[in-house]
């Protein structure tokens, strides 16, 4: 855990009681998160295609962003989802824009299915990392994989 384990533990706690991680650290930006698009390389493990009851690696999207305020990095987040479960509106705002995934997908009303939160050491320079899979409203079907890494500047207001 890093240094500060009561601000790493109160970030944790945020981000369990709402299902947007980029709504959490907005509460803490003044300005507009900004999404900065990452390369992406690797096609979807076979335990991504389990948890997103998928077969075919074709079916899954790859993202992967850095969530900033302002200059300051607040984390680094890849999301492997299924296309076909969101609209067209959707998947469009996902591959044209900088739109966050979970305000992109808003409108299915998801919800987190935690997998897995863990402190990294401080040598990695993430103090948290989440996995998550969110399921749509509706029918609980999974639409994303997500793996959050959050960095030093998520743990205090940024200006």
């Amino acid at each position: 855990m890093s240094p500060d384990g009561a601000a790493v533990r109160a970030l944790k706690d945020r981000l369990e009681r709402h299902p947007s991680a980029t709504a959490v650290l907005q509460e803490h930006c003044s300005v507009p998160i900004r999404v900065v698009r990452l390369p992406v390389g690797e096609q979807p493990s076979q335990e991504t295609l389990r948890l997103l009851e998928v077969s075919d690696p074709q079916q899954v999207r790859t993202r992967h962003v850095q969530l900033l305020c302002g200059d300051v990095p607040l984390s680094d987040a890849w999301n492997w989802y299924v296309p076909e479960r969101l609209t067209d509106d959707m998947n469009h705002l996902l591959e044209t824009t900088d739109t966050p995934f979970g305000k992109a997908v808003s409108k299915t009303n998801f919800h987190r299915q935690r997998l897995e939160t863990r402190f990294p050491n401080n040598a990695t320079g993430i103090v948290l990392e989440n996995r998550a899979v969110l399921r749509r409203a509706s029918d609980n079907a999974p639409i994303s994989l997500v793996v959050e890494d959050y960095l030093p500047g998520a743990l205090k207001p940024q200006p």
